[in-house]
């Protein structure tokens, strides 16, 4: 058991580190943030202010060092448009994508878990046939074009919601159902697929 845990303890740090690696690398290749986020007009003097307040003069190798080394000791670093704490960036975020991401997550459990039992429960028929077939088609399509044909439907054509915003509880129906359509076509095909491994053991 402690092997067991020890092994996947490794891996997620693994991939943590592996993660941290490839997002830092991929914000280096962009280009130099003092130039990025400065204006065209700005002085020398001014851009090389920046490049100095934040690190940027030194090598990339170096940057990455301290980057490892502020992240291990929980300091997020700040902002660059606007100097602020980079904690308090994402947490003042933190509110929104919960009211988001939970009832994205409670309606891609409450459709994905039934449709799938269900398909399991009848097996070659019509209805499974269905259910796996739109499973698969809310798989392959990426969330941002069912985002895009939501709006397009439902605020453009019918005008019923609004397209963006966060006033009200309306203005989170789209979000909601593009974040939860993709995880239940997700969670419907593994659904299936365990309990038909689960139907066709000896002891069922």
């Amino acid at each position: 058991m402690m092997t067991y845990i020890a092994t996947r303890l490794g891996r997620a740090i693994l991939t943590i580190f592996l993660v941290l690696t490839f997002s830092f690398a991929i914000l280096a290749s962009t280009g130099d943030p003092a130039l990025l986020i400065m204006s065209a007009d700005a002085p020398p003097e001014a851009i090389e202010a920046f490049r100095e307040h934040y690190g940027l003069n030194a090598s990339v190798w170096q940057q990455y060092v301290g980057y490892l080394r502020n992240l291990l000791q929980g300091n997020m670093g700040q902002s660059l448009r606007d100097g602020r704490d980079a904690w308090d960036v994402v947490a003042e975020r933190i509110p929104l994508t919960l009211a988001l991401t939970l009832p994205a997550f409670a309606l891609k459990v409450s459709i994905g878990i039934p449709a799938g039992i269900y398909a399991a429960l009848h097996r070659n028929s019509f209805l499974d046939r269905m259910v796996m077939m739109i499973s698969v088609a809310g798989y392959t399509v990426p969330s941002f074009v069912l985002g895009l044909v939501l709006v397009l439907v439902f605020a453009v054509k019918l005008g019923v919601l609004p397209s963006g915003g966060q006033d009200t509880w309306r203005h989170a129906i789209l979000p909601i159902i593009t974040l939860g359509t993709a995880g239940a076509a997700v969670i419907a095909r593994y659904t299936r697929s365990a309990m038909l491994e689960v139907l066709g053991q000896p002891y069922i």
